[in-house]
């Protein structure tokens, strides 16, 4: 029995479970950052790259009045992208410059 166990344990590690990836993306209409970054966060999504990779994206308009915690926790640092995966205590965040090599390889962790 005890090596059965170990199959299985063996067996289980090597496979990954990729686990959906919640992205919450925080951005205004009148800012530059977030128009260049919204353009690489969406190029990135479309790499070949992701394709197997569950993601979930949420846009919130922080000038939206139903918004106001977010405007007032980013008013002056959009664009913000959160990235959380269940499990994870605390999304990981990216602020005002979005690099799309930096994005997959968060995406794909």
């Amino acid at each position: 029995m005890k090596q059965f166990l170990n199959v299985s344990r063996r067996y289980l590690s090597s496979t990954r479970v990729i686990s959906q990836v919640n992205l919450t993306f925080f951005t205004k209409d009148t800012c530059m950052l977030c128009t260049n970054a919204k353009n690489i966060l969406h190029g990135t999504l479309k790499s070949p790259d992701l394709a197997n990779v569950p993601i979930k994206l949420t846009t919130v308009d922080i000038m939206d009045p139903k918004n106001q915690e977010w405007f007032d926790k980013y008013c002056y640092d959009v664009p913000v992208l959160h990235v959380d995966r269940p499990n994870q205590p605390k999304p990981v965040k990216f602020m005002h410059y979005f690099y799309e090599d930096k994005l997959k390889e968060e995406f794909t962790k």
